[in-house]
C-alpha cells in the first residue's frame, strides 16, 4: 500500500509540472503575457482571501474525531478550538488574453455579494484596471480581473455577426418569429441581441456624447429593412436624424406644438390598430404575424424627451404647460398599450430622473440601457434599484472616454441581471445610404394619415 501511494505521488509530482508547461506553450501570446500574474495571483490567493475577510475559522465540522494521549477516539465537541480550521473560497485561477481569471467555488458566508464587495482590493492586488464579477452558476462566480479591458477595443460595423446591417432583421430572427435586434459585443466576447416581440418601451440614458444617438441609429439601420413606420421627434433639434426624414412617416423636431401633434397622431394610429388589429392580422397579437406590409412596425423615437415631459420648464406658460401634459400622456399610453399593435416607443435623455421620463413611462418600459452618467443615483434612475447590488456593472464607472460607446444594459448574464457592452461603430456614410435606399417604404406611409376614432 505504501509502495502504490508513493508511486502515485511520484507520477503526480513528474505530470502536473509537464501539463503546466503544455498548457502555457499552447496558450494564446496575449495569454502567455499574462500567465506570471495569474501564478502569483494562485500562489497568493489563501493570504488575499484572509486579509480581505473571505476566510474565517470553521468551528462547526461534523464527525471530527481526535485520539487523545491514554485514551480511545473521542468525537469533539462543536465549537471546541480543537475543531477549528480555516476556511476559504477554492479558486482554480486561470491566465487569459485580459488578464486573469479565477473560477471561485463559494463558501457559507462568501458568495457573489462579498466578493463583489472586494472587487476593487482584488483588482489592486492582481494589478488589474478592473475587477469584473459574475454568478456562472449556483456555487461558482467567476473573478475576471482586466489587465486590457475588451471593451475599451473598437466594434466597426463590419465585425458584427454577418447579416446584422446587410439584409432585413427578420431573417436575422432565431426560427420561431421572434425578432431580434442587435446591440453589442459584451465583454466577454458574446454577441448580445434584444428581442422585440411584446416590447413597448426601451429608454436610453446617459452623459452627452457617449453613444446614444450612435446605439439608435444601429437600432434603425436594421429595422429600416422591415415594414416600419418611423416617427422621429427630435428634442435636441441639431439634425441628428436629418438623414432620416425621408424614411420617417412623421418627423419633429424640438417644438412643443410639434411634438405633441406628432405623438396625438402616432396614438390615433395605435388606437385605430387596436380596434382592427383581429380583422387585418387574425389574431389579437399583432406579434404572432409579426411586421407586414398594411401593418408595420410602428417605432416612435422621441430623442432629449426631457425637453417635452419636464413640467419645470413650462411654469408660466399655461398653453405650454398644457402642452407637455399632453405629450407626457400620450406617450404613457403608446407604451402602456402598444403590446399587441408592434408599437415601440425608444426614449432618449441624459438622466432618466422623474423629470425627464415620469416614472409611469419609464417603469414601464422593458428594455434600459445606460451610457456613462456621474453618479450611482443616475444609474439606479436608468436601470433600475437592482444595480446598486451589482457596482461593478454601474455605468458611473464608464466615464472616462475610451468607453465612448460602452453601456450597461439590464439584460441577464448567466445569473446577473446585467451586461456591459459596446454598441457598434458606424460610418456616416452607411447610415446615409440605408435612409435613402429606404426612403421609398414611407412615401405611401405618409400619403395615409389615420382617421379620428373619437
Amino acid at each position: 500500500m505504501t509502495d502504490l501511494l508513493f508511486v502515485g505521488l511520484t507520477v503526480v509530482v513528474a505530470v502536473r509540472p509537464g501539463l503546466a508547461v503544455y498548457r502555457l506553450i499552447r496558450m494564446p501570446a496575449a495569454a502567455r503575457r499574462n500567465y506570471p500574474a495569474a501564478l502569483w495571483a494562485k500562489i497568493r490567493w489563501r493570504w488575499l482571501t484572509r486579509n480581505l475577510g473571505l476566510a474565517y475559522v470553521d468551528t462547526h465540522q461534523r464527525g471530527a474525531m481526535i485520539r487523545r494521549p491514554g485514551s480511545t477516539s473521542v468525537r469533539i465537541p462543536a465549537g471546541s478550538p480543537e475543531r477549528a480550521r480555516l476556511r476559504y473560497p477554492h479558486a482554480r485561477i486561470r491566465a487569459d488574453a485580459f488578464g486573469i481569471s479565477a473560477t471561485v467555488k463559494t463558501i457559507p458566508k462568501v458568495g457573489r455579494g462579498q466578493l463583489e464587495d472586494s472587487a476593487e482590493h482584488i483588482a489592486n492586488a492582481w494589478r488589474c484596471h478592473r475587477a469584473q464579477v459574475a454568478q456562472i452558476r449556483p456555487g461558482r462566480v467567476m473573478v475576471r480581473g482586466l489587465r486590457t479591458d475588451p471593451l475599451t477595443l473598437p466594434l466597426p460595423m463590419d465585425q458584427a455577426p454577418p447579416g446584422v446591417y446587410d439584409r432585413s432583421a427578420s431573417e436575422s430572427a432565431n426560427g420561431v418569429g421572434q425578432l431580434r435586434l442587435y446591440l453589442g459585443l459584451d465583454e466577454w466576447g458574446n454577441h448580445r441581441w434584444l428581442t422585440l416581440n411584446g416590447c413597448t418601451g426601451i429608454t436610453v440614458g446617459g452623459l452627452p456624447g457617449f453613444g446614444k444617438t450612435e446605439f439608435v441609429k444601429s437600432l434603425l439601420m436594421q429595422l429600416a429593412m422591415l415594414p416600419a413606420k418611423f416617427v422621429f421627434i427630435d428634442g435636441k433639434g441639431g439634425g441628428d436624424y436629418h438623414e432620416w426624414k425621408q424614411r420617417a412617416w412623421i418627423y419633429a423636431e424640438d417644438e412643443l406644438p410639434a411634438a405633441a401633434a406628432a405623438l396625438e397622431q402616432t396614438h390615433l394610429e395605435m388606437r385605430h390598430r387596436l380596434a382592427t388589429v383581429v380583422d387585418q392580422t387574425g389574431h389579437r397579437n399583432a406579434w404572432r404575424v409579426g411586421p407586414v406590409p398594411g401593418f408595420e412596425i410602428l417605432v416612435t423615437i422621441i430623442d432629449e424627451c426631457h425637453t417635452f415631459f419636464d413640467l419645470d420648464a413650462t411654469k408660466g406658460s399655461p398653453a405650454d404647460d398644457k402642452l407637455v401634459r399632453t405629450c407626457r400622456t400620450l406617450a404613457g399610453q403608446l407604451v402602456r398599450k402598444g403590446r399587441s399593435v408592434l408599437a415601440v416607443t425608444i426614449l432618449i435623455t441624459q438622466k432618466q430622473t422623474s423629470d425627464a421620463i415620469p416614472t409611469f413611462i419609464r417603469d414601464n418600459c422593458r428594455h434600459g440601457l445606460s451610457f456613462a452618467v456621474k453618479t450611482r443615483d443616475a444609474a439606479v434612475a436608468a436601470l433600475g434599484d437592482g444595480i446598486r447590488d451589482y457596482p461593478s456593472y454601474c455605468p458611473s464607472g464608464l466615464q472616462d472616454p475610451v468607453y465612448i460607446g460602452v453601456a450597461t444594459a439590464a439584460l441577464r448574464t448567466a445569473h446577473d441581471p446585467f451586461v456591459r457592452l459596446r454598441v457598434p461603430e458606424l460610418t456616416e456614410q452607411a447610415v446615409a445610404d440605408r435612409a435613402t435606399q429606404t426612403a421609398g417604404n414611407a412615401a405611401l406611409q405618409r400619403e395615409t394619415r389615420v382617421p379620428s376614432l373619437v
